[in-house]
């Protein structure tokens, strides 16, 4: 490969990583092109970047970004997983689901990084379990919801108890009349 052209890809991939909210290195082995398809296409539609580079080429990217804790994973064939938007959970999330798939054909999560912190690839997997932002902000907003909204039921209850006793009373009083 020529100089020029390993320059390229170094300064697309620091511009990747200068974007990204996490990011996981995966070893493909013996993975065959087939199963990267749809991996690819489905990390596509979530914005996720599905990136094969070379060990060497990664080292020299990753030097001077968040990153640099990730050359212990650039051994062997090295892929990343790249999630450059808000919710870090969906690279993990789409490898999980992949991972299981081809586990036995040597598809294995090395290990990642998300907020400055190295991953095990056992803590990638932990990640992938988690909620992912909107679900999280989901629940948040239910239950702050709920707060005001039973407050209000409470509020309520007192007249419609007493509109109950009035009505009962005034039943007892035409059923006396009669």
């Amino acid at each position: 490969m020529e100089k020029a052209r390993k320059e390229q890809l170094v300064a697309e991939l620091k511009k990747l990583l200068s974007g990204a909210s996490s990011c996981i290195a995966v070893d493909f082995g013996n993975v065959p092109m087939t199963t990267f398809t749809p991996l690819r296409k489905d990390c596509a539609k979530n914005g996720v970047k599905f990136v094969v580079v070379k060990n060497t080429l990664a080292r020299i990217a990753v030097k001077e970004t968040a990153y640099a804790g990730m050359t212990e994973f650039f051994k062997g064939m090295t892929s990343l997983v790249v999630t450059t938007m808000d919710d870090q959970t969906v690279g993990a999330k789409l490898l999980k689901k992949y991972a299981e798939k081809e586990k036995e054909k040597g598809f294995v999560v090395k290990g990642g990084m998300i907020d400055g912190r190295v991953l095990s690839s056992q803590e990638v997997k932990i990640l992938s379990e988690m909620p992912g932002k909107t679900e999280l902000q989901a629940k948040l907003l239910g239950t702050m919801q709920a707060v005001p909204q039973k407050f209000v039921q409470l509020l309520a209850a007192v007249p419609q108890s007493f509109l109950r006793v009035l009505a009962a009373h005034k039943e007892k009083m035409e059923t006396a009349g009669n």
